[in-house]
């Protein structure tokens, strides 16, 4: 597929790649110079709130999804540290406070939404287009599988398997968040109870992302840094062999539809010796970690099987070129065709138009356009499909078009109009 980082122009990639990160560093690092300076405290707690509020314009569900391991982490951390309950509340409010308030705004375009509180039809179809990707016992009892959860491969997989070893360092604020914030994942995935109400909240299609929200990062370096303490120099040859087994078992699989998923075994092991790590660990209180230079060193031979696949392997995208709207396409929808002016053309180019130029699209693919009543997303591909097939004007001019773009290296469409502009790929015509 290219990766992800060839899709940063689309909003769920940018926020899961660069928002969520940036905006939990934020909110992390204001619960820790909280007890060293209040000034610094208050710029990084403003800065986590804009931050949240970002990311809840740009993709409102992931927003709600970094709530759920960071209210683990306060619950988890204020059980630790009791001093410490404060900062961490603050931050947490900080994330949620603002983005709760954009949030409220939506909620009467969400209610109108398909997807919400959805009829049988609707969940039917959901059942049916993320198969292997849920266990479903009945219509109102479901979950998503455990297979899920280790789907990204090798370093996933390991992360599992190291989350209960965070009770060993549960004295320290990463085992805190990871035991804390794992739990409260993988306890709204797994347990029906929980995740049906949820994903009528949420969307089935957005609910089965949030397995991504699980600290995978902090678990796998939290991990090796215990390991590191137990093993000394070990860990390195122990690092690479299971890096090498790891990967040549879970390779991964990125497709739409799930074939291959991880271990179930492994979340069940994050799941239940997480739990019973936590108990142990709020008993004993250890705090059995190594900073030494061999927890980097370790978690490089880890990985070095996996790049040697991933550089053999990854083959970049037709279909994700930078930006398939020509620079000369661009200037010319800014410079010709008025603000407010509505645009007709396939379902990928009008997703770009609608962000290159002030205009107004009337087809856009499904996935990225509320499924309401109004927008009818499902009518509107059908009939642009038509369109493209027979080049009857009559569609575009039903929906109130001003302007028709063709892409001609993937549609043979030639109305009888005039082009007021054509570059090699596209032209442009304006509809009388």
């Amino acid at each position: 597929s290219g990766g992800a980082y060839t899709a940063l122009g689309l909003p769920a990639t940018a926020s899961r790649q660069l928002l969520v990160p940036a905006t939990l560093a934020l909110a992390l690092g204001a619960c820790v110079v909280s007890t060293q300076s209040r000034s610094r405290s208050r710029a990084l707690l403003a800065s986590a709130a804009a931050s949240g509020l970002v990311l809840a314009v740009v993709h409102p569900t992931y927003a709600i999804f970094l709530w759920l391991p960071f209210a683990g982490f306060l619950v988890v951390r204020s059980l630790v540290a009791r001093e410490e309950a404060k900062p961490i509340a603050a931050a947490f409010a900080a994330l949620v406070v603002p983005a709760a308030a954009f949030l409220a705004w939506l909620v009467p375009v969400v209610r109108a939404t398909a997807s919400h509180a959805p009829g049988r039809d609707e969940l039917l179809r959901a059942f049916e287009q993320y198969e292997g990707q849920l266990d479903v016992y009945s219509e109102t009892s479901y979950r998503l599988a455990p297979d899920v959860f280790g789907r990204s491969g090798a370093v996933a997989v390991a992360a599992l398997l190291s989350i209960p070893l965070a009770g060993l360092a549960l004295r320290r604020r990463w085992a805190a968040y990871v035991l804390g914030g794992s739990l409260a994942v993988l306890g709204v995935m797994l347990v029906p109870r929980l995740f049906v109400p949820f994903s009528d909240l949420v969307s089935l299609s957005q609910s089965r992302r949030a397995a991504g929200f699980l600290p995978f990062a902090f678990a796998f370096a939290g991990g090796l840094a215990v390991l590191a303490r137990l093993t000394r120099v070990a860990v390195l040859p122990l690092a690479l062999m299971a890096g090498i087994a790891l990967q040549l078992a879970y390779p991964g699989d990125f497709g739409y539809r799930l074939q291959d998923g991880g271990p179930p075994l492994a979340t069940w092991i994050a799941a239940f010796g997480g739990t019973a790590a936590l108990a142990v660990g709020l008993w004993r209180r250890p705090a059995l970690e190594s900073r030494i230079p061999l927890v980097g060193a370790a978690a490089a031979l880890f990985v070095v099987p996996v790049a040697i696949h991933a550089a053999r392997n990854w083959s970049p995208s037709d279909a994700r070129t930078p930006n398939p709207l020509t620079p000369g396409l661009v200037e010319a929808l800014r410079e010709q065709v008025p603000e407010g002016d509505v645009v007709y053309s396939d379902l990928e180019t009008s997703y770009r138009i609608a962000a290159s130029a002030p205009v107004y699209i009337a087809a856009a693919p499904p996935a990225h356009v509320a499924d309401t009543r109004r927008n009818r997303p499902y009518d509107r591909r059908a009939a642009n499909r038509r369109f493209f097939a027979d080049g009857n004007l009559a569609i575009p001019r039903g929906y109130g078009a001003d302007w028709l773009i063709v892409d001609r290296r993937r549609f043979d469409v030639r109305p009888n109009l005039s082009a007021g502009y054509r570059d090699g790929r596209y032209t442009l015509y304006r509809l009388p």
